[in-house]
């Protein structure tokens, strides 16, 4: 993956190393920073859920490519818990040799169903949070959500402590409104046990525009290469290839992986041409691309461009 990305290499010599596939573009939440809040957003692409028969397709033509990273996301649009099919999702991925992952809002992981999940052989799930009810029921749930989710939080933070299986990521979003992420931060690590086991981590979250949702301007001064068509394919729950997690619309789509291998999408003709046009600097001539700050974040986020960040990145997720 990154000797193809290096070389900027239009057919990669491997496959992808990380693999997404969406249980459901249906959301309980509006979050402010996400698509979701864009009263267009759900009439941009049918809205459905992922089949276990599906979910099994694509299992296997994840394990036809013998992959190098077990790894794998099962989320890209929309609150994956709604799928009532999620926890056989999470049995299957292990049955398959799989280690699943998934980001949530965290209304729905309920005691009894973080016990089922855990139960199905364990997960990684990354948590938006905010310690101030007020800035959690603004811009992510609404009135009476910041209790549900502490308190299904709390309970999976306990899950975690007698389970490695289970791993957690508490991220702090307060930094959208632009309060001082480090103080936020602290005040989130108090509301959970002072000594955790290195299976729980908390973070802030940076924020990007979602591929354009987010109006902030993007200041195009230093180009850089997108490496995600070099090492992620990103699946939506009917089996649409996608340009990367970030394009929740499938605005560009590459392929279905429910009609085709993986190999002959990853190697076709539009992935191709996208990553011609990424690599000739055109991300303007990709619609997923051509408003996305991802390209142009060289100079505010230079340590983003690391090669050793961009892999720690893809083994996290």
């Amino acid at each position: 993956m990154g000797a193809s990305y290096k070389l900027k290499l239009l057919k990669p010599l491997c496959p992808p190393y990380q693999y997404a596939v969406e249980a459901t573009n249906y959301c309980n939440f509006r979050c402010s920073f996400c698509p979701q809040s864009d009263p267009e957003h759900r009439g941009r692409r049918q809205s459905g859920f992922l089949t276990l028969e599906d979910f099994q397709l694509y299992l296997q033509r994840i394990k036809a490519e013998k992959p190098g990273n077990i790894n794998l996301s099962i989320c890209l649009d929309g609150e994956p818990l709604m799928n009532k099919q999620f926890p056989e999702f999470i049995r299957l991925a292990h049955e398959q040799g799989f280690f699943p992952r998934f980001s949530s809002n965290g209304r729905l992981i309920t005691p009894e169903t973080a016990d089922r999940l855990a139960q199905a052989g364990g997960f990684l799930a990354s948590i938006d949070f905010s310690p101030d009810p007020a800035i959690f029921e603004t811009i992510r749930g609404k009135p009476g959500d910041f209790k549900v989710v502490l308190d299904n939080l709390q309970h999976l933070v306990r899950l975690a402590q007698s389970n490695p299986r289970v791993q957690l990521e508490i991220v702090d979003i307060s930094g959208f409104t632009g309060c001082d992420p480090k103080l936020s931060l602290h005040k989130m690590r108090d509301l959970f046990p002072p000594e955790l086991p290195a299976n729980i981590a908390f973070w802030n979250r940076i924020f990007h525009n979602f591929a354009g949702h987010l109006t902030h301007e993007i200041k195009k001064t230093k180009y850089t290469l997108c490496p995600y068509p070099w090492s992620t394919m990103s699946v939506t729950w009917e089996g649409d290839v996608v340009a990367c997690c970030r394009d929740t619309a499938a605005r560009t789509r590459l392929g279905n992986v429910f009609q085709k291998p993986i190999r002959e999408i990853w190697l076709g003709d539009k992935f191709t041409a996208m990553r011609r046009d990424l690599v000739e600097g055109r991300p303007d001539k990709i619609a997923a691309c051509k408003n996305c700050d991802m390209p142009w974040s060289g100079d505010t986020a230079p340590d983003r461009w690391r090669l050793s960040n961009i892999i720690s990145t893809l083994l996290r997720r």
